[in-house]
């Protein structure tokens, strides 16, 4: 038996490899798709990132997510249990989706293990990474007390730093309003979105897509150097080559060899960014003049 298990959800857009790795256990999201329900334990699940992004081209109704069911939620408190006398559940900001609350739900259902669940008041890979701070302390032998001090120190470090290439999908999930979309649209404005008190706001805007990522190569020369935690994500939407192009700039300024990863958002939460979009998701600082005044 180990110490400590790990749980979250399926927003975490984590890919299977690092599940695996660190024996996380997931309770699935649902992506509906035309009627269709698919379960999502990360970008992985019953659909890839390619299948998914094909289907949402062709699809007759925008897709809609929904939170893990109370069954997931204890089947997979139940298989973290079997493995360790702890428990220490992670999950999706609950400013932004009703998973935490629903996950608190079933912790009284667990009698084999104690369960602590946190709110990381963040989501996708800033998520992601938090969950895999824990999940290798759990598997290097730390102490529930230690896991729970770490996740609890980290929590208001979480940062995201996003900026999107269109704006329909966040649009037609309703949270974009109409003004701000045709602005968006006519003038070529690229909106920044950051993390702040565990919901997604506005961090300013730039002004065309290759300002944008000008914007981007620029901030990359500091993340590495700015990240409290190992592991730092390069987040994507369909947009690979410039994501590999941004870490190849912070591999360059990586003083402490962090793991630098490229995740593409999974179903989960690319059903409500769009295409194009590129983040920076990590745990630590972040000033907005890395973005918003280019070095020359």
């Amino acid at each position: 038996m180990r110490k400590v298990a790990i749980v979250t959800d399926g927003s975490s857009d984590l890919p299977k490899e690092l599940v695996d790795k660190y024996k996380i256990h997931i309770a699935p999201f649902k992506v509906i798709i035309d009627d269709k329900v698919f379960h999502m334990l990360g970008n992985y699940g019953d659909l890839t990132p390619d299948e998914f992004y094909d289907l949402y081209d062709t699809a007759k109704e925008f897709p809609t997510t929904a939170v893990p069911s109370p069954q997931a939620f204890k089947n997979a408190f139940e298989s973290a249990a079997k493995e360790a006398d702890v428990v220490i559940g992670i999950f999706i900001s609950s400013e932004l989706s009703g998973t935490y609350q629903s996950a608190l739900r079933v912790v009284e259902m667990i009698d084999n293990a104690e369960v602590v669940c946190f709110d990381s008041r963040v989501a996708t890979s800033t998520l992601g990474a938090l969950v895999i701070e824990a999940a290798k302390m759990a598997d290097a032998g730390n102490s529930k007390e230690e896991i729970i001090a770490r996740v609890k120190n980290l929590i208001p470090q979480g940062k995201l730093v996003c900026i999107l290439d269109n704006v329909e999908a966040v649009y037609r999930s309703g949270r974009l309003g109409w003004t701000k979309k045709f602005l968006v649209n006519a003038f070529k404005i690229k909106p920044i979105v950051l993390f702040e008190d565990g919901k997604i706001t506005p961090g300013g805007t730039i002004r065309g897509r290759e300002a944008a990522f000008k914007a981007l190569k620029n901030a990359a020369k500091y993340i590495a150097k700015s990240a409290k935690t190992d592991t730092v994500f390069i987040w994507h939407v369909r947009s690979l080559e410039f994501a590999t192009e941004l870490k190849e700039i912070m591999e360059q300024n990586n003083p402490t060899n962090l793991d630098i990863q490229i995740i593409e958002a999974g179903p989960v939460v690319g059903t409500h960014v769009g295409k194009g979009a590129l983040a920076f998701m990590y745990y630590g600082d972040y000033n907005p003049d890395w973005l918003l005044q280019i070095d020359s």
